[in-house]
């Protein structure tokens, strides 16, 4: 709104100044900017009006559901309802504390521990999570949700085997579930194992052809096999998402390893136009005219890196060499000292202020 006022008091000065205006023009644009600023006001309150109903709704939830539990203290749903609403509302410990209180009456139930399950991974308690996941698999074996965030929880603390045995006792009996499919795939791609893991985002693709992330990965392991078939997953995930600058950077690498400069530098410049701060982008054009021998090209490139990201070694040492390659020598000694007084292990960096005389 202040933009627009600002904007209102321009006119009215430009109006004293030049007379030349037509009153009934003047007119216009003061009705035009005052429609500006009520819609705007408006706009705002309707907003700020959204959101305080929303909370009112929230609290007046909560409200209800503690006066109930006042009236039965032994109903282990209401503390269930209650807790998952402060979980909702990210209040961990109330919403921890109901959950206990629901499991404490009604200790049977396997989704109370479920949902306790989910609380303590939020708060980042993840051996606490596991027994709670457990607890609700032991009290229902078929409780396909509890399997698959447990198996969630083993590939984020890395205990893949675990969580591929859990998954595949998904898939045995539910072989449409492709977030299954899609996490065993990462599990398989963290332990080395990219043929499986190929297998397991394809299976992904063969019930939802348009899963962007299972293209994303098939893209960036065959990037990584040499495979000319990484190109077109790579395409397929840009159709689904065109903001996406994780896709488009992951093909201009593709390309940018099967040599075909263009194509990359075309891709990392739509990388920058979507975020301009993109280091990595950066790094990777400056090295694609390092190597075709544009030296200032390159030199622009890397130090537009470093402006990003300051602790990027890589880039310092390139600007370095880039430097030696313009005959700039000092420039070259100050971008190795750099790295050398950082205190980083970067034997490249020692080895060319030695060449260059300065250890």
């Amino acid at each position: 709104m202040q933009t627009f006022l600002c904007f209102l008091r321009l006119i009215v000065e430009m109006s004293k100044k030049q007379m030349y205006f037509k009153t009934t023009i003047l007119k216009l644009i003061f009705i035009s900017c005052m429609s500006l600023v009520i819609n705007a006001c408006r706009h705002n309150e309707q907003t700020n009006t959204t959101a305080k109903v929303n909370e009112e709704k929230i609290t007046a939830t909560i409200q209800e559901l503690s006066q109930a539990i006042e009236k039965n203290p032994d109903d282990a749903e209401l503390y269930y309802q209650r807790g998952t609403r402060y979980f909702d509302e990210k209040l961990l410990d109330r919403a921890l504390a109901d959950m206990d209180d629901a499991i404490k009456y009604a200790p049977e139930y396997p989704l109370y521990h479920f949902q306790k399950a989910r609380i303590q991974y939020a708060m980042n308690r993840t051996l606490d999570a596991e027994k709670a996941y457990q607890q609700a698999i032991r009290l229902k074996p078929d409780f396909e949700d509890a399997k698959m965030k447990l198996a969630e929880l083993y590939y984020v603390v890395k205990e893949h085997p675990k969580s591929i045995a859990l998954l595949n006792d998904i898939i045995a009996t539910n072989k449409k579930n492709t977030q299954a499919y899609f996490v065993r795939g990462m599990n398989q791609k963290e332990m080395g194992d990219s043929i499986r893991a190929i297998a397991s985002f394809q299976k992904v693709l063969e019930l939802n052809a348009k899963d962007y992330d299972a293209l994303m990965q098939l893209g960036i392991l065959l990037t990584a096999r040499g495979h000319s078939a990484a190109k077109e997953y790579l395409t397929s995930a840009i159709k689904l998402q065109p903001r996406s600058k994780e896709a488009y950077f992951a093909r201009a690498y593709y390309f940018q390893q099967k040599g075909k400069l263009q194509e990359a530098l075309l891709d990392y410049k739509r990388v920058i136009e979507l975020d301009e701060k993109n280091a990595d982008a950066y790094y990777n054009v400056g090295m694609i005219n390092f190597d075709a021998g544009k030296y200032k090209e390159a030199l622009h490139a890397f130090t537009i890196c470093i402006q990003m990201n300051q602790d990027m070694t890589d880039a310092y040492y390139m600007r370095g060499l880039t430097h030696e390659k313009l005959g700039n020598k000092q420039d070259a000694v100050l971008n190795y000292q750099v790295i050398v007084k950082s205190g980083v292990d970067y034997p490249d960096a020692q080895r060319a202020l030695i060449r260059l005389g300065y250890r």
